[in-house]
């Protein structure tokens, strides 16, 4: 039904409570404007809702967001009489007559909510007084999630969810889960050029920000601080951008996007979102290990300590750290220790920050996939048009971080495999190369050991960006299956995956290809080119999907 342009659904003097009604019409778009097929334009979001709200006539003080995002959770906190006015008029589409008796609806809810409030209380007072021993199951704060009012009778120690006990003490996947989700998430990027600005300062001060060497005679290599593409360009602007993404996307799926695929659904029976994220303790865990022990402290050791101690130049790869094997008069040993420390655990903080992202994108990947695979034959064209909306938006943000990803793994690789070529700079290899496959110089350049160093811990991360991605893939398609896609959806899905499958093997291509013949460099530039402008690629919204004559 259609009142003054908007989505009208009746009240239906159900005897649900407050939470239950709202559920239903926000999943549903009641109020909100309708398409050319009349349908609602998708459903209410708590910033939507609240704009909608803050611009009704004669409401000057507007809602705050914290209040409706209240309305979207599922806790037992209610609603004030004022928003509930304004909440009867939205969903009342302006109508006098249809307003006044939502309000009714409404404030008939509100009641029983707070009836049901009232008896849980009484119940576990009584509870507590026959049994001292047992903890009051109220409903916790998610960290980092705002709307929850903490009573003084619940443990601060125990989160919880859908009144039962997720984790008792500190948990590391939560705690992570708090970092990559809210206003937190600002604080990864911070800390990245917070930590890129200590290590300038420390490469200037100490004079290693230009600064060559002579591997053979007549070759003067430029390995000061500001050449290397890994330290400057990978990690100070890409992976930022993937961190922002990343947090994004977990925290519209948590707080938005999951709730209305569950409630359009009807789904119940699937574990709420803490609960996910506790299942993957050991792979967070995993992942501290491999930062901290393997990446920070074993690589530290056997790369930089061990050869600075022992005062041998001969290692295959001299940067701006190691220099002071070969240039004792720039940089002391004792100095040259204590800058590859400070070096190596931020690297670690690094790659903590993309491992434990990549966790974050499969975790919500699995999750959708485990709500598409609870649906039924029950539920309605809106429910599978968001399923397409939420899984295709998955995938999106999914290949946009992998491309970003990719690309600080190539920076690394590119600036290592400099490193053991005889060019006197990086810009200087890049344009010899490209030459060499142009005919414009017929000279080429080599390795100074003979063969390149084999780029591990480079390969590594970008084989996990890979699998990453597939295993997502695997899951937002596991979560199609039970949808009834239109033709056309489903070709627009199949383009889009394949289009990203292109443009992850050319950038692959690209990153494999370094070093291994004279005119990589063209390569290389065509493959960032076209992984760069795919970053705005936007996948369009199911409504803009070309249909058939035949679908609605």
């Amino acid at each position: 039904m259609i009142k003054n342009g908007r989505f009208f659904a009746a009240p239906q003097k159900s005897e649900d409570n407050f939470k239950r009604v709202f559920a239903r019409l926000a999943a549903a778009g009641a109020g909100r404007p309708v398409d050319k097929d009349g349908f609602a334009d998708g459903p209410w979001t708590p910033e939507s809702l609240a704009e909608a709200i803050s611009a009704i006539d004669g409401n000057r003080g507007g809602v705050e967001l914290r209040s409706v995002q209240v309305w979207f959770q599922d806790n037992d906190n209610g609603i004030s009489d004022t928003n509930l006015r304004w909440l009867a008029r939205i969903f009342g589409c302006g109508d006098p007559e249809a307003t006044s008796e939502w309000q009714t609806e409404l404030k008939a809810a509100k009641e029983r909510l707070a009836s049901e409030r009232r008896t849980k209380r009484q119940s576990k007072s009584v509870e507590k007084i026959e049994n001292p021993s047992v903890v009051s199951n109220v409903y916790d704060v998610p960290m980092g999630e705002p709307g929850f009012s903490s009573g003084s009778s619940k443990p601060k120690d125990v989160i919880y969810e859908d009144d039962q006990p997720v984790m008792r003490g500190v948990s590391l996947a939560l705690r992570s889960e708090g970092v990559f989700s809210g206003p937190n998430s600002l604080l990864m990027p911070i800390v990245i050029w917070g930590g890129l600005g200590i290590l300038w300062f420390l490469a200037i001060s100490l004079g290693v920000h230009s600064v060559t060497y002579s591997p053979s005679e007549g070759i003067d290599k430029q390995v000061g601080f500001i050449w290397s593409p890994g330290w400057n360009i990978g990690e100070p602007i890409f992976l930022p951008i993937y961190l922002i993404l990343c947090s994004s996307l977990v925290t519209t799926w948590k707080q938005t996007n999951r709730h209305s695929l569950l409630t359009s659904g009807g789904i119940s029976g699937v574990d709420g979102w803490h609960r996910k994220i506790t299942r993957f303790t050991s792979s967070f865990w995993a992942i501290l290990f491999i930062c901290v022990v393997l990446i920070f402290v074993v690589q530290w050791l056997g790369v930089y300590l061990l050869p600075l101690q022992e005062g041998s130049d001969d290692v295959p790869m001299i940067d701006w750290m190691l220099i002071a094997l070969v240039r004792p008069e720039v940089l002391s040993t004792d100095q040259a220790i204590f800058v590859s420390f400070l070096g190596f655990f931020y690297s670690g903080i690094i790659y903590w920050f993309l491992f434990t992202g990549s966790l974050f994108l499969f975790i919500v990947s699995r999750d959708f996939a485990d709500i598409g695979s609870a649906k039924d034959d029950r539920h309605t064209p809106h429910y599978n048009g968001q399923v397409v909306k939420f899984g295709m938006k998955i995938m999106e943000v999914v290949f946009r971080c992998t491309i970003l990803g990719i690309m600080v793994a190539l920076s690394i690789k590119l600036n290592a495999a400099y490193l053991v070529s005889d060019a006197e700079s990086i810009t200087g290899w890049l344009w010899h190369d490209a030459s060499l496959l142009f005919g414009y110089r017929l000279d080429g350049w080599s390795w100074i050991n003979g063969s390149p160093s084999p780029f591990f811990t480079s390969f590594l991360l970008l084989f996990l960006l890979c699998f990453v991605f597939g295993a997502c893939l695997a899951q937002v398609k596991t979560g199609f299956q039970k949808t009834n896609l239109f033709d056309q959806e489903a070709s627009y899905a199949k383009q889009a995956w394949y289009r990203m499958y292109t443009v992850l093997g050319i950038l692959s291509a690209g990153y494999l290809l370094i070093g291994q013949f004279y005119g990589f460099s063209v390569i290389l530039a065509l493959s960032i080119a076209v992984a760069l402008s795919s970053l705005l690629w936007r996948v369009e919204p199911v409504s803009k999907i070309p249909k058939g004559k035949d679908q609605p």
